[in-house]
This record gives C-alpha cells, sequence and structure tokens, in this order.
C-alpha cells in the first residue's frame, strides 16, 4: 500500500477522522484514551484502537506520564509536530511559500508580497464562485460560503456573524511551519490571502474592512481571528 492509500485509509474510518480532527483543534494538548472514550462515547479499548491506528500513520505524537504514587505511566497522544499531508492531484503549497519567502529575502518588498498574497486570495474566491451568477447577498450564505473555502484550504474555521460584524476563527495555521523566521511577515502574507478570498465572498455586502487584531497562531496564540465590517451597513 502507497503512502497516501495509507493515509486516505486511516481517515476513511468516520470515528477516526472526528477523533483526529478534535485532537488537530487543540494543537499542543495532551489527551489519553480516556479523554477519547469520555468524548466519543467510545469503550476505551476502541479508543486506544483508534487512536493507535493514528499514531502509527504519523497523525499523532506519543508520550508518557507518571502516575502518582507510581503504578503505570498513563500515554498521551498530541497532534504530530510532523506535517502529514496527502492529495490528488498532488500540491507543492509549502515549496511555493518558500520560493516567495526567498523572492522576499533577495530584495522583494513586504507591500509587494502582501499584494500578490491578496490577488492569490481573489482568484481563489472567484474559483470558488465559478458557475455562480455572483457572490451570495444573504448574510447566512455569505458566511456558509466563506466557511466551505476556509475549509477546504484546511483552517479549520468557525465563521458567524456578530453584532453586525463577520468574525472568522482559524484554529489551524497552514503557513505554522514556514513563520519562524518572521512570524510578522508570514501572518501578514496569509492574512492578506484570506482578505482576498473574504473580498470575493462578501462583494454584495460592501468595501470590506479587517480589523487589526493581536490573536495569532504564528506568534503563539491558540487561532487567529478575523473581524471583518462593510462600509454600506447593510443588514
Amino acid at each position: 500500500m502507497d503512502r497516501d492509500h495509507e493515509l486516505s485509509a486511516v481517515l476513511a474510518d468516520d470515528t477516526r477522522y472526528h477523533i483526529y480532527r478534535w485532537i488537530a483543534e487543540q494543537p499542543g494538548t495532551d489527551v489519553t484514551v480516556a479523554d477519547v472514550a469520555g468524548e466519543f462515547g467510545l469503550h476505551p479499548n476502541v479508543a486506544r484502537m483508534h487512536l493507535a491506528k493514528l499514531e502509527q500513520a504519523g497523525f499523532l505524537d506519543t508520550g508518557f506520564r507518571r502516575a502518582p504514587g507510581g503504578g503505570r505511566p498513563a500515554k498521551l497522544y498530541r497532534l504530530s509536530d510532523k506535517v502529514v499531508t496527502f492529495g490528488f492531484p498532488p500540491r507543492r503549497y509549502e515549496l511555493l511559500s518558500r520560493l516567495a519567502l526567498d523572492a522576499l529575502s533577495a530584495g522583494g518588498t513586504r507591500d509587494d508580497a502582501l499584494r500578490v498574497c491578496r490577488e492569490a486570495g481573489v482568484a481563489e474566491g472567484r474559483r470558488a464562485l465559478s458557475g455562480d451568477a455572483g457572490p451570495p447577498r444573504d448574510r447566512a450564505a455569505v458566511s456558509v460560503l466563506v466557511a466551505q473555502i476556509a475549509e477546504e484550504h484546511g483552517l479549520l474555521p468557525e465563521v458567524a456573524w456578530q453584532d453586525g460584524s463577520l468574525r472568522v476563527v482559524v484554529n489551524n495555521c497552514s503557513f505554522r511551519e514556514l513563520s519562524g523566521a518572521d512570524p510578522d511577515l508570514v501572518c501578514a502574507m496569509h492574512r492578506a490571502f484570506l482578505a482576498g478570498i473574504i473580498q470575493v465572498a462578501t462583494a454584495s455586502l460592501g468595501t470590506l474592512s479587517i480589523a487589526p487584531d493581536d490573536c495569532r497562531i504564528s506568534c503563539g496564540g491558540d487561532r487567529c481571528e478575523l473581524l471583518c465590517t462593510f462600509a454600506s451597513g447593510e443588514e
């Protein structure tokens, strides 16, 4: 069985997929067999089997916690630091991102990089709308579209209207591994890309403005938040 086939087979089980997603939504947190069994209503032996398969495929890392007063240590599971990717047809977004950063370090400007990223987001938004008459005018449909596109990019999003603004929460930074050298720049590039997507998806609501926010995964936060307002003031 080739690697892509193995990975897809591991996540093909619906329960196992939801266990993995639940762990992925809380990166850096250790969970036990008992935690998983309680969360999903499983017998501990079944929970242990699912966790073992995720560990074997490289989706999870493990460790041990000593029990108070001795005894058998508890096995802990957490999201793997190793990025596990697969897809058909293959994509190499990490290479593309690294090339973009290399181009910047060789003399490109920050403004140029952000412009390119926003234009790429606009193109992605238009791709998502292909076949439709245009962006949705209904606010509920807008939030569904934004969530759908963000989900396709692996961002594990939460999207909802809040006091007339569209709140987009990103629980997974797909640029996380590239942000170490310059988190401010990488985060700005990613936000510019997302702004381009949101600009297209919300075009019927007015001129988009995204409030600055200090909650950023690239700088140690557990999520990123984008609060989007629209100049038209439509409800």
